[in-house]
């Protein structure tokens, strides 16, 4: 994508010195207590509640325009996590109460809004290991709510009158957000890659997410966040010693993110902040607990849950081009269900897109080999599945096999009549009975 011409690199210098001047300032306003300090009830102040009505319409428009991953199941799941971890003295004081939501995403991130709404992308859900890591990243966010972070960063921001806006958001990672047309046909950002997520909180100007989700709310409230977590993690019987875990786990892998990963999750130095601050926790205030043989690791649930998740990631991620990603992804369901059918389709499309991009031409007919493998295995596993005999009818197109691409192409038709390429597909068979 072009990048405007009138973003210059004044402007961009200029909106990065503000965002470093406010993180780097006491973001932590000690005039906020978290809901439920002292025993009392939780009544939201005038400014707060504006804060989550902004908050509302930003979901609303975030609804409209990210990919949601619609698994009711997952989201159920997710809500019983967050229901162990919340402190009884939260739930005591009443507040705006969780909802979890997971975004079609392949980038490391998640995020809480200030009413409650906690979004996770595919991406950071396909890395996790087990239930404890997990809990991790949901107490990470819930702290963000219960403490309120939101309206502490907020009010810092207007005290010191620094004013803090998606387009500096936007500067801090090197882009530019379109405006006008542009913006209205979703070509929103300029001068980088990024995944459709952040696409959409810049370009529509989604100032609490882009901030919550992209540069967090400075080293102070992100390491109460840290130690929140920590602690909601501890109450509610997990593992400790996989909160530094899972922030090097998510290190290591945001080196293969490229330039996708603009997220507070995906960012190196972020992500050791945060392995430095759960080590030292593990060390001392949580040191009796690490060693303790009665605290959870992992559930049947999260293997259940996320198996799919993961697959579904691995094709996001092949969409995307990160075909090492996406390989280990696919392994690991494929270790689990090896007669997965859908996993087997998923790699043939990644043998494919690898065989295009291929300049070496025994390294092309080689992956082109090898993606014709994973369709013919995913057919037989399930002869009822559709979509690899439309991948096979392609293949065998391209490899100008015509009598094996007219077979694949009418078995996918009379799978999937209604399909919608059906009209492209029936053009294909016209042109091979020529």
């Amino acid at each position: 994508m072009r990048a405007r011409g009138s973003w210059n690199v004044a402007y961009r210098s200029g909106a990065w010195l503000i965002i470093a001047a406010l993180l780097t300032s006491s973001c932590a306003s000690r005039s906020v207590p978290p809901m439920g300090a002292d025993g009392k009830l939780f009544k939201p102040e005038s400014d707060e509640l504006r804060l989550w009505a902004q908050a509302e319409k930003e979901e609303e428009q975030l609804q409209k325009k990210a990919k949601p991953y619609d698994d009711p199941l997952l989201d159920e799941y997710l809500g019983k996590i967050g229901d162990k971890l919340l402190p009884d003295d939260v739930r005591a004081a009443g507040g705006p109460g969780f909802r979890f939501g997971v975004i079609r995403d392949p980038t490391l991130n998640a995020f809480a809004l200030p009413n409650g709404r906690i979004y996770i992308h595919t991406g950071l859900l396909s890395r996790l290991d087990n239930e404890a890591q997990l809990a991790m990243i949901v107490g990470h966010e819930m702290t963000h709510v219960t403490n309120r972070h939101a309206l502490s960063f907020t009010r810092d921001v207007q005290n010191k009158q620094i004013l803090y806006t998606v387009l500096a958001v936007a500067a801090s990672i090197g882009v530019a957000v379109a405006a006008g047309s542009r913006a209205q046909g979703g070509d929103y950002v300029g001068a980088a890659v990024l995944s459709q997520t952040a696409n959409v909180l810049l370009g529509l100007g989604l100032q609490l997410a882009a901030i919550a989700s992209i540069n967090g709310y400075g080293r102070d409230l992100e390491r109460d966040a840290d130690s929140g977590g920590m602690d909601k993690l501890v109450r509610a019987g997990y593992d400790p010693n996989e909160a530094p875990k899972v922030f090097e786990l998510l290190r290591s892998q945001a080196k293969e993110g490229g330039s996708l990963e603009a997220f507070f999750f995906g960012s190196h130095p972020k992500l050791t902040e945060r392995v430095e601050t759960t080590s030292e926790l593990v060390k001392t205030k949580y040191a009796s607990a690490a060693v303790s043989s009665a605290v959870v690791k992992d559930t049947e649930d999260f293997g259940l849950r996320m198996r799919t998740v993961v697959r579904e990631n691995a094709r996001l991620d092949i969409q995307a081009g990160r075909f090492k990603l996406a390989e280990d992804q696919l392994e690991r369901v494929l270790a689990i269900t090896p007669k997965d059918p859908v996993a087997h389709l998923y790699y043939g499309d990644l043998y494919r897109l690898q065989s295009q991009r291929a300049r070496d031409i025994a390294d092309k007919n080689d992956k082109a080999k090898k993606a014709l493998e994973r369709y013919e295995r995913s057919a037989d596993l399930d002869p009822m599945f559709p979509d690899p005999f439309r991948q096979l009818g392609f293949l065998y197109y391209q490899q100008k096999d015509n009598e094996k691409a007219k077979d694949a192409f009418k078995k996918y038709l009379a799978l999937k009549p209604d399909a919608p390429d059906a009209r492209r597909i029936k053009e294909y068979l016209v042109e091979l009975d020529r």
